[in-house]
């Protein structure tokens, strides 16, 4: 499937190894890009209790899976309110490591190391430019024909 996978330049933070430094792409990416969507499933690490406090209340289901915990999150108009608006963390980045968007049962868009990895699946190398005017100049974008899921 082609893709475009955008590398953000991140920062080191006390409880995270790789935030993005530049964060203001998150609602405009949010509004953008995953009107579409059905559902989130979001990933957070064991020790990162307040996330998953919060996550918690608006998951439909959650699973421990080895030292992260895996929630899943019907984008219903509520819950995509909560997450455009509330997932910047003050510290840096985004609250969760990494969140996977699906259209029924296809993941569509990936975003990982708390925001700093961004990859959107199923678009064309002009979809790929659009996406790209979001980020930072230095971003690093990568537009592959074909990869393998």
């Amino acid at each position: 499937m082609k893709h475009v996978r955008i590398l953000l330049e991140t920062t080191q933070k006390e409880n995270k190894s790789s935030v993005p430094i530049d964060t203001s792409y998150w609602e405009k990416l949010w509004d953008t890009y995953t009107k579409d969507f059905a559902s989130v499933e979001i990933h957070s690490w064991l020790e990162e209790l307040e996330q998953i406090e919060e996550l918690s209340k608006i998951s439909a289901n959650s699973v421990v899976e080895g030292l992260v915990k895996v929630f899943t999150v019907t984008l219903n108009e509520e819950n995509c309110t909560f997450l455009r608006n509330q997932s910047i963390d003050p510290n840096g980045g985004l609250k969760w490591f990494t969140l996977f968007f699906y259209k029924e049962d296809v993941q569509m868009l990936e975003i990982a190391q708390y925001g700093s990895e961004i990859v959107l699946y199923g678009v064309d190398e002009k979809e790929a430019e659009e996406l790209q005017t979001l980020f930072p100049e230095n971003a690093n974008a990568e537009y592959f024909k074909e990869h393998l899921m």
